[in-house]
């Protein structure tokens, strides 16, 4: 090679090392291990609940581009970054036009990881459900982390964690229980074990209508709700999480089980905000939200 070309090579390779952004190691959840940039400038959220994150941490600005076909109404302000494809299908063409420095999914996303990386480093944060307040905390400390933004997740933190504590009297002190369903192409199904169901029955400590029990290996038989099951269980709260409506499908409708029926077992049915709990959660924003809606219904 000429000289002169090697010495302008390596110039150029040892200013574009001084010019690199440095680095830190995050390990959300204690389930993987990933140097990402600091304090990057570009960031691609496929994960609602770590967008609203970065919202209420103040650094919103750096998202670049997150699925628009479903936004959630509060992130309505998001509407004009990039379009990076739908929840479960990434468009790979467009995460890289718009060149990331960091990639945020959740379990939607988990099996593109490996294609997603070779664009730029990637983090899973998925919400654990059996760890649900935790794990969220640990995902605003994560992005907290590398945004520089530690103090204001401290403050973050501290006002959820009150909110949880007033939360829990609140649902302690009353006597209604509940259950949590969710509703999909007109059928109407208990969620017992999900993340709706962990952060409104183990987190704020709403009083179950049924048991959680054990489920069998494989794929567990759903329960259905009708009317005969209102009838039969007799909860006071039912939790509508309406999947079809937060897809842009048909809504639950509102006689889908009988008023009379309702009546009679002095039951409730409480439409949560759909695109709130299906498609995002997890979240400094959407966790406080969230408790407000599961918390009025008990007052």
């Amino acid at each position: 090679m000429n000289k002169k070309i090697l010495l302008s090579t390596l110039i150029a390779f040892t200013l574009g090392l001084s010019g690199c952004q440095s680095s830190i190691t995050v390990n959300p959840d204690n389930k993987q291990t990933v140097v990402v940039p600091k304090s990057p400038s570009k960031v691609v959220v496929m994960n609602y609940g770590a967008l609203d994150t970065l919202d209420a941490l103040g650094k919103g600005s750096i998202v670049v581009g997150t699925p628009l076909s479903v936004l959630p109404s509060y992130l309505e302000k998001y509407k004009s970054v990039s379009d990076t494809g739908s929840m479960k299908e990434p468009s790979i063409d467009a995460i890289k036009q718009v060149k990331p420095q960091l990639i945020v999914i959740d379990g939607r996303q988990a099996s593109r990881t490996e294609e997603l990386s070779k664009i730029a480093p990637v983090i899973n944060l998925s919400v654990d459900v059996k760890n649900y307040l935790e794990s969220t905390k640990n995902h605003i400390n994560v992005l907290a982390d590398i945004t520089g933004t530690e103090k204001k997740a401290e403050d973050l933190i501290q006002l959820l964690d009150t909110k949880v504590t007033n939360a829990q009297a609140v649902a302690q002190a009353s006597h209604k229980k509940a259950i949590v369903a969710i509703h999909n192409d007109g059928k109407m199904i208990l969620i017992n074990g999900s993340s709706s169901a962990a952060l409104i029955h183990d987190v704020l400590k709403v009083k179950r209508a049924v048991p959680l029990t054990p489920q069998p290996s494989g794929k567990p038989k759903p329960t259905f709700i009708d009317n005969s099951y209102i009838s039969k269980v007799k909860p006071d709260i039912v939790y509508v999480v309406d999947r079809s409506k937060a897809i842009g499908q048909s809504a639950m409708k509102n006689d889908f089980l009988n008023p009379k029926v309702l009546a009679k077992s002095k039951t409730e049915v409480i439409y949560l905000t759909p695109d709130l709990w299906y498609l995002s959660g997890g979240g400094a924003e959407s966790l406080d939200r969230q408790i407000d809606e599961v918390i009025n219904a008990l007052k």
